[in-house]
């Protein structure tokens, strides 16, 4: 079995790495924590819907009013491109208005990796 390493995200979850990893047989995702220090490494098996899921909870960005904002305007603009990830970018980074108040924003790189991850999500249904 060949598993692929997807992304690997750095939490302040005590220093722990966790890693996403893809295999395509399967068609399953293979979530892996690391701790920086001592310890072992827990991995679970996920469906896409759940590791969706999972990492919104280990999120540990609190967005507010305005990123939820931004964020429920670009997930218009994704089912409206089909769940295209960097079209949906284009054309917010068009919108003039939008891109002032994205601008304003302090968790734009939060905002972004929920984009992605829903329209992975979205893509692989």
């Amino acid at each position: 079995m060949k598993v692929k390493l997807i992304e690997e995200q750095f939490n302040n979850l005590d220093g722990a790495t966790l890693q996403v990893m893809y295999d395509k047989q399967q068609d399953s995702n293979l979530l892996m924590l690391t701790p920086e220090k001592n310890g072992d490494s827990v991995s679970i098996w996920v469906d896409a819907k759940l590791r969706y899921k999972l990492f919104e909870a280990l999120n540990t960005v609190k967005l507010s009013d305005l990123d939820e904002i931004l964020l429920d305007v670009l997930k218009e603009v994704l089912q409206k491109y089909e769940y295209d990830f960097f079209a949906t970018l284009a054309i917010a980074k068009g919108n003039i208005e939008f891109m002032c108040a994205f601008m304003q924003s302090k968790n734009q790189s939060a905002i972004i990796r929920k984009l992605a991850i829903l329209a992975e999500l979205e893509a692989q249904k």
